[in-house]
């Protein structure tokens, strides 16, 4: 059974509630609660999945709810049953229709780390 496991990932299964600072290399997928920092390569957050606190990762797919800080460095899907609720920060955005995003919005560049791209 150990060799059908990822090394480097996380999964959080839905009814699971972790609280803390969570730093993964790879894959994090959250169908559960989180309460805390979470930082990955890939986020993907189900939709019966919540996360609450600082949320960083290179790529996030959400389904589900993110409360506070969210900072996705090259891309975020919100798909259309995503929440995502407080500050937000973004390289490359898609939301699709149903998919909700309230609070302050700030693109950043997808080759450096959280740097304000300027407006023209």
């Amino acid at each position: 059974m150990a060799d059908s496991n990822q090394s480097g990932c996380l999964t959080v299964g839905e009814g699971v509630v972790l609280n803390g600072t969570f730093v993964v290399p790879d894959i994090a997928s959250i169908s559960g609660s989180i309460e805390g920092e979470i930082t990955a390569r890939e986020l993907i957050v189900a939709s019966s999945g919540v996360i609450k606190g600082k949320v960083t990762a290179d790529i996030i797919d959400l389904r589900g709810e993110i409360h506070d800080t969210l900072t996705a460095k090259k891309s975020l899907f919100i798909r259309s049953t995503g929440k995502a609720l407080g500050s937000v920060q973004y390289a490359e955005i898609e939301i699709e229709k149903g998919g909700d995003l309230q609070g302050a919005l700030q693109k950043i560049n997808g080759d450096s780390n959280s740097t304000p791209s300027s407006f023209v």
